[in-house]
């Protein structure tokens, strides 16, 4: 799993930092963590397909999240594709994207599915579950935590040969699941398989102040990214317009458990990337604190 940092700048662009959006990359599949104006260039940009986006998921409806829906839409019907995109958001994402489009001279060649999402709401495949957190900001807003369904445990071989099984197809029957006979006897997955093991996760935030919702959902995550509008000279500032400082993402990271935190959403008016980290790393001692950068990119591995 791959996290790729497209946009990280906050509110307005600068000449080093685009608007927010983050991609994470998994399984040859890109799932899109809001899409700021530009956010098909970034994607071009990036070792990344923009064909390979499946889902775009919009923390809110403020311009500098939302801005490069309908350029990257229209990007990628005049690059011929066919595979429906879903995009996903809080209430009032569809009339959003309903006006969105009808700027647009022609519809998209592929099916464009939009669902609005409401806090608790929960997306299900196979190996995942992406859950939809209410944040606080100053418009409605989510955050989003994905969470990849455990792993069955490592196969004993010992334990197997122990139990009279051949090495050879039955090996591969019991890690799949099925139990096998051998010899009159019944030898179950249980029997030769380890604990299940933890999957991967992520957490992020959005625009938001400190949120204990928030918190509680990213229990444990291995990468949160959180928003780090302002540094502590601005912490008035940050509660008045529904934003964090470095050192209060810190603390979420913290209070969550969680392992690398990464900072991103940066004002223009911050210079020196230095400041946050420092103010971040005060709260987090020893542990991982990344100011994102764009086009800067990061792996979250299995911890077992």
């Amino acid at each position: 799993m791959e996290v790729h940092f497209l946009g990280t700048s906050g509110g307005v662009p600068s000449p080093a930092r685009s608007l927010p959006c983050t991609a994470l990359k998994r399984n040859g599949r890109v799932l899109l963590f809001d899409c700021g104006e530009g956010a098909q260039r970034q994607l071009m940009m990036s070792p990344l397909s923009m064909m390979a986006v499946d889902c775009i998921f919009l923390s809110h409806h403020h311009g500098d999240h939302v801005t490069g829906v309908p350029g990257l839409l229209q990007t990628m019907s005049l690059f011929s594709r066919q595979r429906p995109i879903r995009v996903f958001g809080p209430e009032g994402t569809v009339t959003m994207m309903e006006r969105m489009s009808s700027i647009q001279d022609a519809e998209p060649c592929y099916p464009v599915e939009v669902r609005d999402l409401h806090p608790g709401d929960s997306l299900e495949s196979e190996d995942m579950t992406i859950l939809a957190v209410g944040t606080d900001h100053t418009v409605p807003s989510l955050g989003y935590v994905l969470r990849e369904k455990p792993r069955q445990g490592r196969f004993d071989a010992d334990a197997a040969r122990k139990l009279g099984v051949p090495e050879g197809p039955l090996y591969s029957d019991l890690q799949n699941g099925s139990s096998v006979t051998v010899t009159g006897r019944v030898v179950r997955p249980e029997d030769v398989l380890g604990p299940a093991r933890r999957g991967r996760s992520f957490s992020y935030s959005g625009d938001t102040r400190p949120c204990a919702a928030f918190i509680e959902a990213s229990e444990g995550v291995d990468l949160m990214v959180h928003e780090a509008t302002f540094t502590d000279d601005g912490t008035d500032r940050a509660a008045e317009s529904g934003h964090s400082t470095a050192r209060q993402a810190a603390e979420v990271c913290k209070q969550a458990g969680a392992g690398t935190l990464v900072l991103t959403h940066i004002s223009p008016r911050i210079e020196d990337d230095l400041v946050l980290e420092n103010e971040a790393s005060e709260v987090l001692e020893a542990r991982n604190v990344v100011v994102a950068r764009d086009f800067d990119s990061l792996r979250i591995d299995y911890s077992e």
